[in-house]
């Protein structure tokens, strides 16, 4: 049994070489391998979990690369198609004098993932599946998600969502219908994650409490994360707020794959038992999450900045020690 499954986007980051400028000034890029799902398939790897991933690259030097990537991770690629006729998509990123990403996307290969693409016997041999939002923006990449889901949760599977808001995807259309899109796979999740703005923007509310309860019109989710940068996370479980805070960094480099390795973290926590917590396993798994992302701060890229197993348990040791 693959213990997460990742399901979406796969893309080339290319990122500004200089800070605190726009995408047209930057003097150059430095490309570097993203995607949220392929960055969560990756980081559980890392973590010494099985990973798959599910998604379409174009049959190109940035497709190959990718599939060579993943294969030397060691996640799972039966589920990677190349689309002849398509580039790998890229995403351009500008990141902010603290390390904040600003994307611009030129959406390519992971958009035609279609229904008959899924291979079945992977989503019904995962224990956890992942997606997020980002492919819901395209078709007929978006039916694929959803219906992943779907037969993920008709067959037994944990299903995890990201909300993972990028507005410049959804700028042809009305912000209700967007977020109409975006809250679909609610329904499906057992596990919600998103920041605190994202909270903001499905619910209205500037408080975490109010937020997390109107939330639950859209969604039956076991546990609900939100992710609060330096703040740290809170999270719903058993009708109580869990709050655990940020470790310390010292440096804010590039919080490009920062959600992800919280995610990444988060669900190899929860891998064995994902119905079966209880407070203080979610609350150690918060802290475990939280410390994976503040690692991948303080490096470049995503994929390249995400935690190993034994990086993680040095750092937590190194915070909690005894």
């Amino acid at each position: 049994m693959i213990d997460v499954l990742t399901v979406g986007e796969i893309l080339m980051d290319l990122v500004a070489t200089q800070s605190d400028v726009t995408l047209f000034d930057a003097p150059a890029f430095q490309p570097n391998p993203g995607g949220a799902p392929a960055n969560v398939a990756v980081g559980v790897a890392r973590l010494g979990r099985t990973a798959a991933f599910i998604g379409k690259v174009g049959a190109d030097e940035f497709g190959a690369g990718f599939r060579a990537l993943l294969e030397r991770e060691g996640v799972e690629t039966r589920g990677l198609f190349t689309d002849p006729d398509a580039m790998t998509t890229l995403a351009f990123v500008a990141l902010s004098a603290n390390g904040d990403p600003h994307f611009a996307f030129s959406p390519g290969a992971h958009t035609h993932l279609t229904v008959a693409d899924l291979p079945l016997d992977l989503i019904r041999d995962a224990r956890i599946v992942y997606a997020g939002s980002v492919s819901l923006a395209n078709e007929p990449v978006g039916a694929a998600t959803l219906a992943a889901l779907a037969l993920a949760r008709q067959a037994g599977a944990f299903i995890a969502y990201d909300v993972n808001w990028r507005p410049t995807l959804y700028r042809h259309l009305p912000l209700a219908h967007a977020l109409d899109i975006v809250r679909q796979p609610l329904r499906h999740a057992n596990l919600v994650k998103l920041n605190a703005g994202e909270l903001r923007l499905l619910t209205g509310s500037e408080d975490i409490a109010t937020g997390l309860d109107r939330l639950r019109a859209w969604t039956d989710a076991e546990l609900v994360v939100v992710t609060l940068g330096a703040r740290g996370s809170a999270a719903w479980f058993a009708n109580h707020i869990i709050e655990v805070p940020a470790p310390p960094v010292e440096r804010v480099v590039d919080a490009t794959g920062a959600g992800d390795a919280f995610l990444a973290a988060l669900l190899v926590a929860l891998s064995d038992h994902p119905r079966g917590l209880d407070g203080d396993s979610v609350r150690a798994a918060l802290r475990r999450a939280g410390v994976a992302g503040a690692i991948t701060v303080t490096r470049h890229g995503a994929i390249p900045a995400l935690p190993t197993a034994a990086h993680l348990d040095t750092m937590l040791r190194d915070q909690h020690p005894g």
